[in-house]
């Protein structure tokens, strides 16, 4: 049965009302906020232009928050995408208990970012973390934790999201992977293939397309970090974990600054939709060749 006009109106109204009400209305309403002085609790709103974004760049908290976000992104997405295509690559052959090692690989990320950072910061802790507990073997007693110590909570931060994302990178991949025919894989070990030829000529073309995807994805998640580092560090110490959804967040409902954590999301929001526009611009030029 084909459906009229006025029966896909009907049937997608409500989802656009949706749409409008928990998304698009409060987007607008932050777009605004970025513009103006409005706050939750003022009575007077004023015109600021671009006031607020200014005030956003000059901040000396912000900028540290965007080498923290670009440092994240470069070192975790490409951990991510490594590990999850190498697990893919392992699961991709029938082996003992292979969809019980699927259902457990998903399960770090299945935990919500808000208890993997309950979970990672009891681990890291000072007494009866990880680091405590492997340094009591070497007769090293209050092993002081990663996630407090300035050198090393960053790359502790990306530890945590890598090991949270890249199952959920095999769980993508996998499908890809399995779909390629057993012949070409046979053919390649006849001909006495090595495993890394395998894998730049077989494994990643059928998987390229989805790859980049991926990547794409990857990325403007990393950029709009905030659960799990909120709850493994806050930000900390310092400003060597703060990110811009962090600053956001604080100058918002911390400082009660309104315009100022609007204007940060904003600029969130401009980096995830230049990251969407290469991705377009990248698939079109992969469907066009």
């Amino acid at each position: 049965m084909k459906l009229t006009r006025r029966d896909r109106i009907a049937l997608l109204t409500p989802l656009a009302l949706l749409l409008l009400a928990g998304l698009v209305g409060p987007a607008l309403i932050g777009l605004v906020a970025t513009v103006t002085t409005y706050s939750p609790f003022g009575t007077k709103v004023e015109f600021a232009g671009l006031q607020n974004y200014l005030t956003v760049l000059q901040d000396p908290q912000f900028l540290p928050s965007l080498r923290n976000i670009v440092v994240f992104t470069l070192v975790a997405v490409p951990l991510e995408l490594l590990i999850g295509f190498g697990l893919a690559y392992v699961l991709r052959e029938p082996i003992a208990g292979r969809p019980v090692w699927r259902v457990l690989l998903l399960l770090p990320w299945l935990i919500s970012p808000i208890a993997n950072g309950v979970m990672w910061h009891f681990l890291f802790g000072s007494a009866t973390g990880i680091a405590d507990f492997v340094g009591a073997w070497f007769g090293q007693s209050e092993v002081a934790s990663p996630i407090g110590d300035l050198r090393l909570a960053l790359p502790a931060t990306i530890a945590v999201e890598v090991w949270r994302i890249a199952p959920f990178v095999t769980f993508l991949l996998l499908p890809s992977l399995s779909s390629v025919p057993a012949e070409r894989w046979e053919e390649a070990s006849l001909a006495g293939a090595s495993t890394a030829n395998r894998i730049l000529r077989i494994a990643v073309p059928a998987v390229r397309p989805v790859l980049l995807t991926i990547a794409m994805l990857l990325i403007g998640l990393s950029l709009g970090t905030f659960d799990t580092v909120l709850i493994l560090t806050g930000g900390g110490p310092g400003t060597a974990t703060l990110t811009p959804a962090l600053y956001s967040y604080a100058q918002a409902f911390q400082i009660n600054d309104w315009p100022a954590g609007a204007a940060a999301g904003w600029l969130i929001a401009a980096g995830v939709l230049a990251v969407g526009a290469v991705y377009l611009r990248l698939a079109r030029r992969g469907v066009e060749e």
